[in-house]
């Protein structure tokens, strides 16, 4: 049993360490290599955690890998453009000028029920209040309002 405790503590402050080298994002705001890396991550340490069978090293290793190619992919997608679109995605318009885009709701897999609650979130009552939805690449919706003469909202 103290080896478990003792392999569960390593394994907490190397993780710990090793989500601090890749990042200080909130968990809403992960893209989408984060997110597996985090999902691979907790698999890769369970198993070492528990069997004993397992060498520490051959639990360790797998962990500073995959932490160190979401590290390497990160600095990459900051360098260049293309390799972030491609990762990343880009903004996608969901509402134009008030009007919802159906084909980019089908793509994206947004119902319109979902702009309309994040409408309503936003402030808004209705979508004619609206200019443009964006679905950004974090996952999040980004309502802008049309424009009013003389007064903002």
């Amino acid at each position: 049993m103290v080896i478990i405790v003792v392999r569960t503590i390593i394994f907490y402050i190397v993780l710990a360490i090793l989500m601090r080298l890749m990042g200080k994002r909130q968990i809403g705001e992960v893209s989408l290599t984060e997110f597996v890396a985090v999902v691979l991550l907790s698999e890769l340490a369970a198993l070492p955690i528990t069997d004993r069978d397992i060498p520490l090293a051959h639990g360790l290793a797998p962990l500073i890998i995959i932490s160190s190619i979401e590290i390497i992919i990160a600095y990459i997608c900051r360098k260049s453009v293309k390799i972030r679109r491609f990762i990343d995605g880009k903004p996608i318009v969901l509402v134009q000028n008030g009007k919802i885009i159906e084909k980019n709701l089908t793509k994206t897999r947004v119902t319109p029920d979902e702009i309309e609650s994040e409408i309503r979130v936003n402030g808004y009552r209705q979508i004619q209040e609206i200019d443009t939805v964006i679905l950004e690449q974090t996952g999040k919706l980004s309502v802008l309002p049309k424009k009013k003469s003389g007064s903002s909202k």
